[in-house]
Parts: structure tokens; C-alpha cells; sequence
């Protein structure tokens, strides 16, 4: 794990890089931001959280980091251990935690719970659609104040520059960083199920409604149709082994309040 502080004093603001190892495009925004003119009115933290991982070109060595939060300082699992030192990293901060996807329609805001701090935290990334996935056990913003962002493809440039786009914004909102920068007010979507099933060619879009009895996924002449309607979120042919992504519900607009 690499932590680098910029700014003095105590930061109350922590930007997360790599929990998976592939996913590099918040390490890149952060080398931007650090090579940028930005002035700060406030520190900030920025974790390389899998840096092994991430030297190696891995999502993981062991396990999947995100879901084994809050680990365990001695397991015989990198991730696990890994988990633990990364807990106590991130205590006491509000975390900008940065992915890239196998799945398309990013970037989009991702947090676990829907009270008051996590809406503010998704409205400051100036996004405007954010995912609830308290479904989903384990998570980073489980088990911290803060909100996950999907930016974009892996290794792709454009994740790259969304990445650093919303960084910038998010910091901004915030009053880390000198400038402007309005919350949006994002569409809710909250997980519901999966949709399970491996080597499916996924046929939909995400966060376009799938009408009940509609095909959503399709392999060696099989199909899946949808039992009910639903919002596919984080769908992808290739992004997970045993699932072909996520079910969600459409919960309307987050305002300010």
C-alpha cells in the first residue's frame, strides 16, 4: 500500500486508487491532480490501496479486496491483511473510492446506504446517476463515510480523464480544493438481485429498463428474460465469472436538501 499526503496537517479527505490491482485510472488521476496547479485549502490522502496487485497487472493476488473489508491483520491472504491496514489508513476520513469496469454507461457514483452523508458524497461527484448497493456484502463505503465512483473501461484513457475530471469536481464541492463546482442532483438505482448465469453475451444496456419477458443475455442459443422488470446495472459479458451483473429499481432523483 503507497499513502502520500499532500498539503499539511491532519486531511479529513482520503482519495482511494487500485482496491483492485487493474483498475488504474485513479492512480492516474491522482498523478495528474499532483502534477496539475490546483491550490488546496485543505490536505488531502491519496492511497494506492492493492499496490502488489497493481505491480503484478492483477485485480487480485488472493482475493477480491472490496469484499473482505474490514479483513484480518493475520490471515495468510494478502487482500485479507491488506484490509486491515487499509481500514485503519482510511479511519476518520471521507473517501473518494475510484474504479474502472468491465461494463459500460460510466461513469456513474456507487455508494452502500442512502442516508444523509452518503447523498451529499454522491451529489459532490457532479454525477449524475448513483447506485445503492447495500446489497452487496463487503464494500469499502460499508465500513467508511464515502462514496465509489465508475469511471469508465479498464486501461482506458478515458477513464483516465473522467477519473481526474471527477476528482477535481468532487474536491471542489467539498472545499478541498479552490474553485466552483455544483452537486448534481443523480438518479437513484438500488440493487435488488443478481443476475446470475456465466459465459451470457449480454444484450441490454445498462440502466435502460428491461420490460418483463424481454432478453437481457443470450449463450449458445439460450436466453435470459427478464421475470420482472428491471434496471441493469453493472451488466457486462465479461466483467464477472459466476454473474452477468446486477438488478436494480429506479428510485427517483436525489435533491439537495
Amino acid at each position: 500500500m503507497h499513502v502520500e499526503t499532500l498539503g499539511d496537517g491532519r486531511p479529513r479527505y482520503t482519495i482511494l486508487a487500485c482496491v483492485h490491482g487493474d483498475e488504474t485510472c485513479g492512480w492516474h488521476a491522482f498523478n495528474r491532480f499532483k502534477a496539475s496547479d490546483a491550490v488546496l485549502n485543505e490536505p488531502v490522502k491519496f492511497v494506492l490501496a492493492n499496490e502488489r496487485a497493481f505491480k503484478l497487472g492483477y485485480r487480485f493476488c488472493d482475493v477480491d479486496l472490496n469484499r473482505v473489508m474490514p479483513g484480518d491483520a493475520s490471515s495468510e491472504k494478502h487482500e485479507e491483511r491488506l484490509a486491515a491496514r487499509l481500514g485503519q489508513e482510511l479511519a476518520g476520513t471521507t473517501v473518494l473510492d475510484i474504479h474502472s469496469s468491465e461494463s459500460r454507461k460510466c461513469p456513474y457514483a456507487i455508494v452502500t446506504g442512502t442516508d444523509a452523508p452518503s447523498r451529499q458524497l454522491a451529489r459532490s461527484t457532479g454525477l449524475d446517476r448513483v447506485v445503492d448497493m447495500s446489497y452487496l456484502p463487503g464494500g469499502i463505503t460499508r465500513s467508511v463515510t464515502g462514496v465509489a465512483v465508475e469511471c469508465g473501461y479498464h486501461d482506458d484513457e478515458g477513464a483516465a480523464t473522467t477519473a481526474h475530471r471527477v476528482l477535481l469536481h468532487f474536491l471542489r464541492a467539498e472545499g478541498v480544493v479552490e474553485g466552483t463546482a455544483s452537486r448534481s442532483s443523480p438518479t437513484l438505482f438500488e440493487v435488488v438481485g443478481d443476475a446470475e448465469g456465466s459465459g451470457y453475451t449480454f444484450v441490454g444496456e445498462n440502466f435502460q429498463r428491461v420490460a418483463e419477458g424481454e432478453v437481457y443475455a443470450r449463450k449458445n442459443g439460450t436466453v435470459r428474460r427478464a421475470d420482472a422488470p428491471f434496471y441493469p446495472v453493472l451488466m457486462s459479458t465479461h466483467g464477472y465469472a459466476d454473474r452477468i451483473g446486477f438488478k436494480a429499481q429506479h428510485c427517483g432523483r436525489i435533491e439537495a436538501e
